[in-house]
């Protein structure tokens, strides 16, 4: 597992990227420095309203309404900025992007987490935010130190499980669920906070908020996911469920504002920081943001950009390291996941297939080469791309380059199979089927 700081955030919905970003020591290439995190990160709707009047001006003149469309107002317009993508296909992903983070801003101020009588909210697979993970089911419940929780559950199958405490943006502690005590059936019982105590524990430590549980799968076709709840055991104090004085809508509905636009600011900055190396992985230590992030420690990273025409594609070559789990994943401008349920936009080690000398050979493009590994751009000619490297024992960057489409089998070995339509639209088959499981509901 390589020794490295990690990197991520508190909530499902920005737990997404997982990992640390890639900084080999043998890289010539030293990193940028880290851009500031937005002011309007996510996990600040609903407290924004805690230091709030019962008597606030605002509810009887609109004053926070008005704060909330104008900041909506600022953030619709880069959609059409200057190097924004100029076609309408982005520009719709553009404003989807924006509806998407006006739904989690709200959803935080209309669901507040109360530690005291806490229960996992899932993920829909519809939140994306910072290149979420095509292979990841995401849920989280909100705790804090001082008190103990125990979580019962349902092991499954699913390739790997992690469970995270995190405080605001910083990890505190991680647990691999593979090193839990599991019953014959399956069953898990794991104890957070209070005194060391033997089997399975999880410290809680001072300014702890949120557990997060991320669920990877491998095999789509088979794994079944982990189920469980979560209560609060200990008798200490237990406070009254949350409630802010009236007044407190008024802040809550302008930092929902915010939220939407600093986020869109900050992902449209990173697409543009990318695409100043398009078509490479660069190395991105240190290259999303001074944050104190929760992420998981197993985890490292790295993102590219792609730009091409029609009749080309990106042929992305790595060897990946002995690793738990890794993929590739291909996303949009505004650094959300692709459709990776109606099309083969991304693709983990268990679904690739490697080539006789090791190595992962990949074609990112529009239209479909025919060969097994394709990662599919749903139509977009350009976007972003990111790959996961998960407990492994190497931290490799893949190199890229651009390529004719009716050059590319001579840039791949001859052993490099041949995928028919009809195969193809039974593999998307067999990815919907799974998407479908793994939300619990049909798209």
């Amino acid at each position: 597992m390589p020794n490295h700081l990690s990197w991520g955030g508190p909530l499902s919905i920005f737990a997404a990227l997982g990992g640390v970003t890639n900084a080999p020591d043998s890289d010539p290439n030293p990193p940028s420095p880290r851009p500031r995190a937005p002011e309007g990160w996510p996990g600040g709707v609903w407290k924004a309203g805690t230091g709030a009047s019962e008597q606030d001006p605002g509810l009887t003149d609109g004053s926070g309404w008005s704060a909330l469309i104008e900041e909506l107002e600022r953030a619709g317009r880069f959609v059409n900025a200057e190097g924004a993508p100029a076609n309408d296909r982005d520009r719709s992903e553009g404003w989807r992007h924006l509806s998407s983070l006006l739904r989690m801003g709200i959803g935080e101020l209309l669901e507040p987490a109360d530690p005291d009588r806490p229960r996992f909210r899932w993920s829909d697979g519809n939140g994306k935010w910072g290149l979420d993970c095509s292979d990841a089911l995401y849920c989280q419940a909100p705790v804090r130190a001082g008190a103990v929780y125990r979580v019962r559950g349902q092991r499954g199958s699913v390739h790997f499980m992690g469970l995270q405490l995190i405080g605001r943006m910083a990890a505190l502690s991680d647990l691999d669920a593979d090193q839990l005590e599991v019953d014959s059936q399956g069953r898990f019982e794991l104890i957070v906070g209070g005194e060391q105590r033997p089997g399975n524990w999880l410290a809680l430590p001072e300014g702890a908020s949120t557990l997060i549980v991320r669920q990877f799968f491998y095999d789509w076709d088979s794994e079944i996911p982990a189920t469980f709840e979560i209560e609060r055991i200990d008798d200490g104090e237990v406070r009254p469920p949350p409630n802010l004085p009236n007044g407190a809508i008024v802040q809550q509905l302008g930092a929902i504002g915010r939220f939407v636009h600093d986020n869109t600011e900050w992902w449209a900055r990173i697409s543009h920081e990318k695409r100043e190396v398009v078509n490479t992985f660069p190395n991105d230590a240190g290259g999303l943001g001074n944050v104190g992030a929760g992420s998981q420690k197993y985890q490292s990273f790295g993102i590219g950009y792609f730009q091409l025409k029609d009749d080309e594609g990106l042929l992305v070559e790595v060897t990946p390291p002995k690793a738990k789990y890794w993929s590739l994943h291909l996303g949009n401008y505004w650094m959300e996941s692709m459709d990776f349920a109606n099309h083969q936009s991304s693709l983990n080690g268990h679904q690739a297939i490697l080539d006789p000398d090791g190595v992962f050979r990949a074609v990112v493009s529009r239209a479909d080469p025919g060969v097994p590994n394709w990662l599919d751009t749903t139509g977009l000619r350009e976007g972003s791309m990111i790959y996961r490297w998960n407990q492994a024992d190497g931290n490799p960057i893949p190199r890229a380059r651009v390529i004719a489409l009716d050059r590319l089998r001579e840039a791949l070995p001859a052993s490099t199979g041949n995928v028919t339509p009809e195969q193809r639209s039974a593999a998307v088959e067999r990815r919907r089927q799974h998407i479908r499981r793994r939300y619990g509901r049909p798209l």
